[in-house]
């Protein structure tokens, strides 16, 4: 596994100088592979290196391939559809021939325009632990202060896998009204969170209708306070989850994305919060404590019921059954069908397994395919 140590390095000019030649360079391949069309490696390598190299003489060559390389990732995820830029002030890339981090020295070893510079490494006590591992790949960038940062990814082995037999498996599902619910019945949306997301969104309205130049400063302080608030609030909850009795956490695997027919209104709800971050949080958390993720279909978790099996209706925030008359939460209902079905997917023999008949293994099958494929009730 892999975690990033982040630095703050002292002044150095050079540093400075190279990060913004490397940022230029970057954006230099990213106009280029965007205006042809081209934006794999070997296209922005054959279109563009050589007249890079020309240009600016004093990047070392493999920090050239570091901004051809990242241009080439930018303009890949973007897919051409828009023209993506890179910030002066952005991260640049080194790789393994362009920096040495020593660790348990301090020093960290990199190459910049006036050649190879040694500057002091001061790792945070929060860091202390990933000192055993290697680092892979670098970082450098000027942060919103002006400061300068080393983001070190190091490479550690992996937790062994603690699980209990049979595991402990809990859902979670992630929504517009309540960020995340657990199956056990733990909600983590309090009030508090709800007004200052309601704060944000009703001075974000007023600073775009008003439209001035103040108004346009004073919206992105807006915006950089309210993802620091939503990261924050993203670390605590995924903290807690992590902490929590359980082996193994099942989540929807969503693909979140504009959902035309829903309209607008509901697009801005869907979009107000960083429910990729809070997955990601999740991710490495849980795998710091020996326990996984699994990924279920999203299919009809909200819509079916999670004590029979079969579909029901929603009236705003609540689910009711129409064959057993369940009346439950809508999320919570939702996070109970999730965790059913990772139950099902953990419980599942391999692939390569030998094939045995049994009647355990029948009825365990027959519960799988209940809640995977719901049945229609009412003849609708």
């Amino acid at each position: 596994m892999q975690r990033t140590v982040s630095v703050v390095l002292q002044p150095d000019a050079a540093i400075v100088a190279t990060i913004r030649i490397f940022n230029e360079c970057c954006q230099s391949f990213l106009d280029l592979g965007f205006h042809r069309r081209r934006w794999s490696k070997r296209a922005l390598q054959e279109d563009g290196y050589y007249e890079a190299r020309q240009r600016w003489p004093s990047l070392q060559s493999s920090l050239v391939q570091g901004a051809r390389d990242c241009a080439a990732d930018m303009l890949k995820r973007e897919r051409g559809k828009t023209h993506p830029h890179k910030g002066r002030d952005s991260a640049a890339r080194f790789n393994q021939r362009t920096f040495k981090a020593f660790l348990d020295s301090g020093i960290l070893s990199l190459t910049t325009i006036e050649g190879r510079k040694k500057v002091p490494l001061r790792i945070p006590a929060y860091f202390q632990r990933y000192l055993g591992g290697k680092v892979a790949a670098l970082r450098v960038r000027i942060d919103r202060v002006g400061r300068l940062r080393a983001d070190l990814i190091v490479d550690l082995p992996d937790v062994p896998i603690q699980s209990r037999d049979p595991p402990v498996v809990r859902g979670m599902d992630r929504g517009i009204r309540n960020i995340a619910v657990l199956d056990d019945g733990t909600f983590y949306n309090s009030k508090a969170v709800r007004k200052v997301r309601g704060r944000y969104a009703y001075l974000r309205r007023r600073l775009q209708s008003a439209g001035t130049r103040s108004a346009k400063r004073h919206l992105r302080r807006l915006v950089l306070r309210e993802r620091r608030f939503q990261r924050d609030v993203n670390h605590g909850i995924a903290k807690q989850v992590a902490a929590a009795d359980l082996d193994v956490l099942a989540l929807e695997d969503l693909q979140l994305g504009k959902a035309k027919r829903r309209g607008r209104r509901f697009n801005r709800m869907l979009g107000g919060w960083a429910y990729a971050q809070l997955e990601a949080f999740l991710q490495y958390k849980l795998q710091d404590r020996g326990k996984r993720m699994v990924k279920v279909p999203p299919e009809y978790t909200s819509k079916m019921c999670s004590r029979c099996g079969n579909l029901g209706s929603r009236v705003l925030a609540w689910f009711q059954c129409h064959r057993c008359a369940l009346q439950l939460d809508a999320d919570l209902n939702a996070a109970r069908n999730i965790a059913h079905l990772g139950s099902a997917l953990v419980s599942r023999p391999p692939v390569n397994g030998p094939i045995v008949a049994s009647e355990e293994m029948e009825h365990r099958t027959s519960v799988e395919l209940s809640y995977k494929l719901p049945t229609l009730v009412g003849g609708s």
